[in-house]
């Protein structure tokens, strides 16, 4: 049994941001023994079927971006775009869950630390239901990004995490779809990096062209 309660409110507040009330899980009555967390209420409920039908449809596969190291993915506007278009604008949020977190993985000693990974915890809601829970996570160099920006890629990767459980673009993460979207769409060459000379074997998209800093290097086969 959970320590404390949270409901989200639809109600705004003054300034227009989500209201989040947090009040205690103690039972006042004998009535109130055993009730659940109130943050999952509405779950196991089945959304209509207007919804259903929305979330249900297959990926759009122009809107699949193909990472070099062979990772497919879509972008924060594709999820967006679709809970809107099933929940409505407003019918849906993203609630952090807690702080960001680092994990410094530097090899460097001393108190500046060249690369973290930061992480945070979200919750999705939609139509004031819990839909699903995920942590974000984005590599972060304190000299050479934005502390914001990092930020922006956590709530990113939750969202994509966290809209999996709704099944969308969940062929992304079916191990034989996404073989056959390489084979389909995908090729890999051997490239070159101009600003350091080293040698990768990389994927793009067929239709395609590699750009700075890669150029295709001719001392090496195409592996398949």
């Amino acid at each position: 049994w959970y320590q404390r309660r949270v409901r989200v409110s639809r109600c705004r507040e003054a300034s227009g941001t989500l209201a989040v009330r947090t009040f205690s899980a103690e039972p006042s009555t004998p009535a109130d023994q055993g009730v659940l967390d109130t943050r999952f209420e509405g779950i196991g409920q089945p959304f209509s079927k207007e919804i259903t039908g929305v979330l249900s449809q297959p990926i759009d596969e122009s809107a699949v971006i193909l990472a070099r190291d062979g990772t497919l993915k879509v972008s924060e506007e594709y999820y967006t775009e679709v809970l809107n278009k099933a929940f409505g604008f407003g019918g849906w949020t993203l609630v952090p869950v807690g702080e960001i977190k680092d994990l410094d993985l530097s090899d460097g000693g001393g108190d500046q630390k060249e690369f973290v990974v930061l992480i945070r915890e979200y919750s999705l809601y939609c139509h004031e239901r819990f839909v699903s829970q995920a942590f974000g996570e984005t590599p972060f160099y304190p000299n050479k990004q934005y502390y914001s920006e990092a930020t922006e890629r956590i709530k990113a990767s939750a969202l994509a995490r966290c809209c999996k459980d709704l099944g969308i673009a969940s062929e992304l993460w079916n191990k034989r779809w996404a073989e056959s979207y390489r084979l389909k769409h995908g090729v890999q060459d051997w490239v070159e990096n101009v600003t350091n000379g080293r040698k990768n074997n990389l994927w793009r998209k067929k239709d395609e062209e590699w750009s700075w800093p890669y150029k295709k290097s001719t001392n090496f086969k195409k592996a398949f």
